[in-house]
């Protein structure tokens, strides 16, 4: 020990030396103890509280699906006589694709038609006449068409005396006008009273063929009722809108009042609404009266003997309808493969010659422009995938750099279990892009939750705590002292962030990570 001391300097060799050289020392150490206890540990990494955009998304890899996907294959068993499609073709619905030999079926179809032909006359009798109970049927459509038409003219008889009231109504209000602010010795003066006139001389005319009609109700008085009302009112709404431009024209602008004006409007609307009435009750008569024909047309052919035209299309609905012609029929349609909906031949498994066998995949098709994403998702995602969230596309196939859109189209509520994992299947859109072929794979990215202008921080700096969350804010960025304050998170969204609804302000410094 001597001998290290006189190694070291010469003023360190001197004991009172030696005694500051050891405080300083433990001064050190206890500094490094105190810090590495209230906060101040050296190996720390803080951020700043700030307001940012958040999205919240759910991975998922699937594979591209056509919406139209058919294995379609022959119902029966036999020799293919004909293919009529190639890999790539277009076809269009109720295309046949191909066929295998079909004369036997055929041969049965014709002997079944010829059988049901010699049973035809058969059924004459049962063609050589209606039955009371249709008869009744026709009856009653006549009576019910008979009925409306009655209700149709009392109507139209009621709308002709409210049309009446109306005119009376709009002459009054013209008459007072006139009275209140025009004479006949000027221009406006002179058309007020003309059309004051035609008013009066319509109303005169209404009133006229209202009381015919209520004194004899009879279609033809009411009809002619209608027409002369319908007419009048045409011209009384021509009158009422010059003796409106009058009001406005000249002096008369400033003399006649607003209120007045606005009683001649009212009247013109009230005229129009009764000419729209009248106009409708005439049609709805006209509507009933071809119906009454029509019922009327058809119970007379209920009475009528058939004729023989009559009697032909009897036997073809009876022959149309006879199993046995069906039976043979679709034994006929089994041997045939018809293209279900319009799409694209993508694969053809048969060769003419050949034998096909009953239900086996012979024809593939797909429509390739109506294709969608199918992928499957785990349970621990699933609860946040709702129907139209938007979907962002890449493509093994394109690159990641080519983005497409697309919405979630379902969300099947069955779970399928993958390697002893629980997944639920999704459907996405996809746009209708050349390049985008069945059996691609498809990189979604499905956008469950966004906000806008969040406060956040990052996820590390939220720290758990008998059941309570807590963050470390900074109190002195220099001794790095910090105190914890109890939040509130919202979103935990992409990138490692999470939202804070309470606890934390803007601009405060946090620890996100301590040794």
């Amino acid at each position: 020990m001597k001998h290290l001391l006189q190694k070291l300097p010469k003023f360190l060799r001197k004991k009172r030396n030696i005694w500051i050289i050891i405080i300083l020392v433990i001064i050190i150490a206890g500094a490094f103890f105190l810090f590495s206890r209230g906060g101040g540990n050296g190996t720390i990494q803080t951020d700043v509280v700030k307001k940012q955009n958040l999205e919240e998304t759910v991975l998922a890899t699937g594979q591209v699906v056509s919406g139209t996907d058919l294995d379609l294959g022959f119902q029966s068993g036999g020799v293919v006589r004909s293919v009529l499609v190639k890999e790539g073709d277009k076809v269009f619905a109720g295309q046949t694709l191909a066929s295998l030999n079909q004369s036997i079926a055929l041969a049965n179809l014709a002997s079944a038609e010829g059988s049901l032909a010699q049973v035809q006359a058969s059924y004459d009798k049962l063609l050589e006449g209606s039955t009371l109970e249709n008869i009744r049927v026709y009856e009653d459509a006549v009576a019910s068409a008979q009925h409306d038409l009655e209700s149709a003219y009392n109507t139209a008889k009621n709308y002709v005396s409210d049309a009446y009231t109306k005119i009376y109504s709009a002459y009054a209000t013209v008459t007072s006008i006139q009275n209140s602010y025009f004479s006949v010795s000027d221009q406006q003066g002179i058309k007020v009273q003309e059309n004051w006139n035609d008013i009066s001389e319509q109303m005169q005319t209404v009133k006229s063929y209202l009381d015919v009609a209520q004194i004899n109700p009879s279609e033809q008085n009411i009809d002619t009722a209608l027409l002369q009302t319908r007419s009048a009112l045409e011209n009384i709404y021509n009158d009422l809108g010059i003796i409106r431009n009058q009001c406005d024209n000249g002096v008369y602008f400033s003399r006649v009042s607003s209120t007045d004006k606005a009683s001649l409007d009212t009247q013109k609307g009230y005229i129009n609404t009764t000419l729209t009435s009248i106009t409708t009750s005439q049609q709805n008569i006209t509507s009933y009266k071809i119906a009454l024909q029509t019922a009327q047309h058809q119970l007379d052919l209920q009475k009528a003997p058939p004729t023989q035209a009559d009697v032909d299309l009897a036997k073809a609905k009876i022959i149309s309808a006879q199993a046995q012609v069906d039976s043979a029929r679709a034994s006929l349609r089994n041997l045939i493969i018809i293209a279900p909906s319009a799409g694209t031949i993508t694969e053809v498994d048969i060769k003419v010659g050949e034998q096909a066998s009953a239900t086996a995949k012979a024809i593939v098709l797909q429509d390739v422009n109506n294709l969608y994403a199918e992928a499957n998702v785990s349970e621990a995602n699933i609860a946040t995938l709702l129907v139209g969230q938007t979907v962002d596309y890449t493509f093994d196939a394109l690159g990641p750099d080519r983005h497409f859109e697309g919405t979630v189209l379902t969300v099947n509520p069955a779970s399928t279990v993958i390697s002893g994992v629980v997944d639920y299947k999704i459907k996405g859109s996809l746009e209708n892009i050349l390049e985008i072929k069945p059996g691609m794979t498809a990189n979604m990215t499905i956008l469950v939750s966004e906000k806008e202008n969040a406060l956040a921080v990052p996820s590390t700096a939220v720290i758990n705590k008998t059941n309570k969350k807590y963050v470390r804010v900074i109190d002195d960025l220099k001794k790095l002292t910090y105190h914890e304050v109890e939040v509130q998170i919202g979103l935990q969204a992409d990138g490692g962030l999470v939202e804070i609804l309470s606890g934390l302000n803007e601009g405060e410094t946090i620890i996100t990570y301590m040794k």
